[in-house]
């Protein structure tokens, strides 16, 4: 059976993203390039490694390509980076729950997507909804906390590549979910 939590990322993800960024391939190339070596290693982590260790692996590597998008693009000077990647680092710690809620939706809708009825179906609707809701009061609660220490203009493009490599890793998990039958 299919879950969400199959994959594993490369260990030379990061390195990829940097050489990407110096040769000038924009971000969502480089990002995408990340989605795809983690699918390609899935077949071969789940051989090597048990589920919950090729989760971790492939969160890790993500946020590791997360990290060099942002640093590549949001151009701190000294001050701002001792002040932006404390809170960025908290900020992911605090969707981490949230993500793993998402997940475990994920793994419900695909353990039962052939066969739901209106009642199961309008309850993962429901707690997706919930998820949604729980993510924006995040973003909200960290952009508050921005404000206090650096300028609107880096808070309002953080949040906007944010919301690019989210697209991207949601047109690429849109792609791999089956309608209900």
């Amino acid at each position: 059976m299919r879950t969400v939590n199959d994959g594993l990322s490369s260990t030379f993800l990061t390195q990829r993203v940097l050489v990407h960024r110096q040769q000038g391939v924009p971000m969502r190339k480089t990002f995408v390039l990340a989605i795809a070596i983690c699918i390609a290693f899935a077949a071969t982590a789940q051989a090597q490694l048990d589920q919950d260790r090729a989760v971790q692996l492939t969160r890790s590597a993500i946020q590791a390509e997360r990290q060099a998008i942002l640093a590549a693009n949001l151009d701190l000077d000294e001050k701002e980076s001792a002040v932006f990647w404390p809170l960025y680092r908290e900020y992911r710690d605090a969707l981490e729950s949230i993500i793993d809620t998402r997940v475990d939706l994920l793994d419900q809708f695909f353990a039962s997507y052939e066969t739901l009825t209106d009642g199961e179906a309008l309850a993962l609707l429901d707690q997706h909804f919930d998820w949604e809701k729980d993510v924006l009061k995040v973003r909200t609660a960290y952009a508050k906390k921005m404000r206090k220490s650096l300028s609107g203009r880096t808070i309002a493009k953080f949040f906007q590549i944010e919301n690019k490599m989210d697209l991207i890793v949601e047109y690429e998990l849109a792609g791999e979910i089956p309608l209900i039958k």
